[in-house]
């Protein structure tokens, strides 16, 4: 196995920081659409 790969965080923070947000919000939201993106980006 290849050790010299380097950890790819496909979580960016800003997306953490909007799931926070929509968490403190959520008594004030009727609905919440999450669209989850399911492609595996091509790693060569």
């Amino acid at each position: 196995m290849n050790e010299n790969k380097t950890n790819i965080n496909w979580y960016p923070g800003h997306m953490q920081k909007t799931k926070r947000l929509i968490q403190e919000m959520s008594d004030q939201i009727d609905v919440i659409i999450e669209l989850i993106d399911a492609r595996c980006p091509l790693i060569m």
